[in-house]
């Protein structure tokens, strides 16, 4: 359901911007051009910065409860990796922002780059670094195909990464880890909230910028695995579709099954509680769940009690579970 709202929200947005420009900017293109590359810039590295702060965070849940995940487990290396076909036509020129400046040839500006590498992950432990340019992969020439190599890599388990790093070419090679397949992406939207469709979990930039500390975000995190695992039980993904910049994927219908699969107060208190329960196994403080739900009163006041017609318990009902498990977890590991 709050997919539902989600794409209804979107459709409304476009339809009341404008696709006409004031006659003042036409008289004035280089302003106009150059404007258009630094909102397009801003976007690109919010999007960038956004995935390395859910990619570390998402990385110690996605490997902390891969008895949950029996059936979606994958081989990843913890690398979340861009190229130029992750952006829209409008964004493609700002994509040269991901990399160090004025330090590599143009032509380097198309290959694709590493934006995060997953604290405490077999990439971060063989020495791979963020902004690192891919130049092959097992042998074979990134450019163009980095998504099938790194999918292939996922198979074998083994990633042999040549990359160019300021003005050195490196030969690195990692070993896979199992982690709980499901990716998770920052999102556009001015709503704090957080979208699962099967496949992935999508978190808004507004989320992360209404949340206090890494737990919250972890719950959220948790509380979207939830229902992927228990109540979409989707397909996995491999780390070759974890997109770091892409601002056209979203939350989707992904089989026709999840059509009929509708959010209700019993699916989402469970979730709510496992929510936390993946979190903590992740070594993250179960008591920020509920705080989260208290401040996002400040949004709604009307959902603190909730209503008949809410999908959703209310927030007062949900931070006063959350916490009795909060509780409970620490009572039983103490």
């Amino acid at each position: 359901m709050k997919m539902f709202f989600f794409l209804i929200f979107t459709l409304l947005i476009v339809s009341c911007s404008s696709d006409t420009k004031n006659n003042n900017t036409k008289k004035n293109l280089d302003f106009y051009n150059e404007e258009i590359m630094k909102q397009g810039e801003i976007v690109v590295s919010t999007m960038a910065s956004s995935s390395k702060i859910l990619h570390d965070i998402a990385w110690q849940i996605l490997i902390k409860n891969l008895d949950a995940c029996k059936e979606s487990i994958i081989t990843a290396f913890g690398i979340m990796v861009a190229e130029p076909k992750d952006l829209p036509e409008n964004l493609k020129t700002s994509y040269s922002i991901l990399f160090e400046e004025n330090l590599y040839k143009e032509s380097y500006y198309f290959s694709p780059i590493i934006v995060s590498v997953a604290k405490n992950s077999p990439a971060e432990e063989k020495g791979i670094k963020e902004k690192d340019i891919i130049l092959s992969v097992n042998g074979h020439e990134a450019r163009g195909d980095i998504r099938n190599l790194l999918s292939k890599a996922s198979r074998t388990g083994v990633l042999k990464l040549k990359v160019l790093r300021y003005e050195k070419e490196l030969e690195i090679e990692v070993t896979g880890t199992q982690i709980c397949g499901y990716a998770v992406q920052p999102l556009v939207s001015p709503f704090p909230t957080a979208y699962a469709d099967g496949s992935k979990i999508f978190v808004t930039l507004a989320a992360l910028n209404f949340i206090r500390d890494e737990s919250e975000l972890a719950f959220l995190i948790g509380h979207e695995l939830a229902h992927n695992i228990l109540h979409f039980k989707g397909e996995k993904v491999g780390e070759e579709n974890f997109l770091p910049i892409s601002v056209q994927d979203k939350p989707a219908i992904r089989r026709i099954g999840d059509i009929f699969i509708w959010e209700s107060q019993s699916k989402e208190a469970e979730a709510d509680r496992l929510g936390v329960e993946y979190s903590y196994k992740a070594g993250y403080n179960p008591y920020s769940a509920a705080n989260y739900f208290r401040r996002l009163s400040t949004y709604m006041p009307e959902l603190i009690e909730g209503s008949a017609f809410n999908i959703h318990p209310g927030n007062a009902t949900r931070s006063y579970n959350l916490d009795r498990v909060a509780k409970q977890l620490d009572k039983s590991n103490n």
